[in-house]
This record gives structure tokens, sequence and C-alpha cells, in this order.
């Protein structure tokens, strides 16, 4: 990772203009994927260990500050090569093809344009920026360098939702959509104990061990609850509603854990869509009983309601209460990105529920997505543009949270 200043950013760009055609070469298809990862946290390990699933790829460098987080990332590839600056890696590993970003949101966008600068493809998870105004440079240094930006929103890979898409947009199931409840309550918390590092990370911008560690309780590295897991849920009400969007928010949060921490650890945001549809979002880290399921998305419409749970299972419910289990099979085979997911295979993910099912399936698709668009030149699921207005919705949903005020939002907010 870099700290976020002149001289690391003048270094990257340097060393952009010196690789020039060698990158660009380097990132042309090939059967062989070579594969860096910048942000080697447990959820940029486990997204690359998605993507090395995949036939043909192989994780040849990590930038990572963190000296645990790089033991763990050399189980993954035991000859690695490992640097703390992107800037030094994109000037040195010219084979590299493709990058996935694991870091905090708010070195998000400048380590993703730095490396489609240099030639490379990138999968940035979600949040996809810190504010929309990085996320909107990042589809442009996208466009300007012809590279691949995929953002990790696994709902946009995962078959269950486009069925649901299905039932709600072409067969009307629900007749007229009313309220969406996006919750994703949880017996959780995002504070984490120290480890023993003797090091100073000021350098890089985190002034404490803390800090590190904790970046997720710091508004100066992200947005909270809204954004690291509110993007997901609020980009399917958008989606499963026709792609219908926001004019208006307002939103509620605290912070019962006493101990520092700028972010809420309960938020609650409504939405006013087009057409006077309710969404609401809601996070609790202080019990995980979701309404008596897990988490998920609840669609109330005029003739039914449908229920996705835990990204793995589909129930709708008539207008007696009486609930129906709709099966993945019902979507029959289906192309995403170039990739293929016969029914069988659904089936087969979807049986395992213990195993995470439907979820975990769409973890791998997004990944075998992510290679093929790499390989093949084709767009993903999950855009640039989708990312963005994803954290348009959660960004400013923070703000009015925060600000304890109505936000509106208008048409030139979105892409």
């Amino acid at each position: 990772m870099q700290a976020l200043n002149r001289r690391t950013l003048l270094k990257a760009g340097a060393a952009v203009a010196a690789s020039g055609s060698r990158s660009l070469r380097a990132a042309a298809p090939s059967e062989q994927l070579h594969v860096a990862l910048i942000g080697a946290g447990g959820q940029g390990r486990h997204v690359t260990s998605r993507l090395l699933e995949v036939p043909g790829t192989r994780l040849v460098a990590v930038c990572e500050i963190n000296p645990l987080h790089v033991t763990e990332a050399r189980k993954m590839s035991s000859d690695v090569r490992v640097y703390e600056d992107w800037g030094d890696m994109l000037a040195s590993e010219t084979d590299v093809q493709a990058v996935v970003i694991g870091l905090p949101e708010d070195t998000h966008a400048p380590a993703s344009i730095a490396c489609m600068e240099a030639g490379k493809d990138v999968f940035c998870e979600k949040p996809m920026a810190y504010a929309p105004e990085q996320a909107r440079d990042m589809i442009a240094a996208r466009n300007r360098t012809g590279r691949v930006l995929q953002i990790g929103q696994q709902r946009r890979s995962n078959p269950l939702y486009y069925l649901a898409h299905r039932m709600i947009q072409k067969e009307g199931v629900l007749g007229e959509i009313l309220r969406i409840d996006a919750f994703w309550d949880r017996w959780s918390d995002w504070k984490r104990p120290l480890p023993n590092i003797e090091k100073d990370f000021s350098a890089w911008g985190y002034p404490t061990l803390n800090h590190l560690i904790n970046w997720r309780l710091y508004r100066q590295y992200g947005h909270g609850l809204m954004t690291e897991n509110g993007t997901h849920q609020m980009d399917a009400a958008s989606w499963l509603l026709g792609n219908k969007r926001p004019m208006r928010v307002c939103g509620m949060g605290a912070t019962r854990y006493r101990d520092g921490r700028e972010t809420h650890d309960i938020v609650s945001a409504e939405y006013m869509f087009e057409g006077d549809v309710i969404v609401r979002f809601t996070q609790d880290f202080h019990q995980g009983l979701n309404y008596g399921w897990s988490y998920g998305e609840l669609l109330l419409g005029s003739e039914a309601a449908l229920r996705i749970t835990a990204e793995q299972e589909i129930v709708v419910y008539d207008r007696q209460r009486r609930a129906t289990r709709v099966s993945i099979e019902r979507i029959g085979d289906i192309e995403l990105g170039g990739i293929v997911s016969t029914v069988d295979a659904l089936r087969e993910a979807e049986s395992n529920r213990a195993g995470g099912g439907l979820r975990t399936y769409s973890y791998g698709n997004e990944m075998r997505i992510f290679a093929h668009a790499v390989r093949n030149r084709t767009t993903p699921t999950c855009t640039g543009e989708i990312g963005h207005n994803s954290i348009v919705y959660t960004v400013t949903g923070t703000e009015a949270q925060f600000a304890e005020e109505n936000r509106t939002f208008d048409g030139d907010m979105f892409v």
C-alpha cells in the first residue's frame, strides 16, 4: 500500500510512463493469467482465492504493509513477490495482467486508477470508492485506458437475483411493489484485537496500529455499515425495482459501543424511490435476529411478497400469507458475463446450504466472470457505473444519518 501523498502519486505516474507498451502487451489476453493483490487482508485474500480457482491463474505479487497479512498471503503462493508500495509493484511486475484491490475504501480509487494507467485490469472490492467523485475518476480511467474494471458486488453474479428480477419485472408476481426492507443484523463487531506488531504505519496514513487494524471504525477511511454492507442491498433494491432511482433519504444512526469509534454500529436509512416506493436499509451489530430469518431483502407488493434470504433462496408469500419456496432450477441455464451456469451446477450449489449455497457460488462466479473479461475483453456483470450509483445511494444515506437531516437526489448524481 501507499501513503496518499504527492511523492508516491508522482512515483506511480513515472512508473506507468516508463513501462509504457510493455504493460499494455502484458495485459493482452492469454491462457496464463498473472494476478497481483493490493491489500491482503481477509476480504482481499478471500476474493483472490476464488480467482485462483479459475484454471490458468497465478498469484505472482502482493502489495501489503501488515506483516501478518503478508504471512497469510504467502500461503496462497509460496513464491509470491511482496511490495509495500504499489508504484514499485506496478513498475516491476510488467507481466501482471490483473490486480485485485482489497484495501480500505478511501484508497480504492487511487490504487485502481494507478493500476489501470499501468495497463492492468482491475477487480476492486466494494464499495467502489470513498466518494462518488472518485468513482467517476475510476470510470474515466477505465474509458481512457481501455482496461477492465469490475466491482465486487457479488449479487450481480448470483443467478438467484436474476431469477428474482425476472419474476418481479417480467412475470409480475408481486403486482405493484410498495416497499422493500433490506436488513443485515448480526451478533458481531468490526473491532479486532490488536496484534503484537512493532512497526510505524504513519507513512501510509495510519497514526496508530488501531487505525490500521480497525480502520472501519474511523470515518477518514470509510463510512461504516451503510457503504460496507448497504451498498450491496441498495444496489439490489434499485435493480429489482427496474433500475429506479431514489429521490430523497432520511436516516438515523447510533453508536452503542463506547470505545472511541466514529462510525455507527446501528443504522437505518429510508429512501423514497421513483414511483413512491419506500426502501429501507437497517443493520445492527447488537442482535442477529433479522425478523426471525437470516439477512436479506423483503419486497412487499400489492399481490404478493418475495423474500431473498442470505443470497441463497427465494420464498414467495401469497395474499393468504402462504409461503412457497422457489427453486433456482426455475431459471434454467443462464449466461452472465460470458460464463454459463448450468441448471445442474446451480441445483448442486443450492443444495449445499451448509457450504454457503448460492452465496458461495456467486463469489466464485464473479471471479470466473472477471477472468473471462480479462482474457476476452468483455464487459463484467458489475460495472463501474453500477458501483458508482451504489455508493451514491449509501454515501448520501450516511450523510443524512450524521447530519440528522433529509437529503435529496437529482439526476446529475447518477451515471
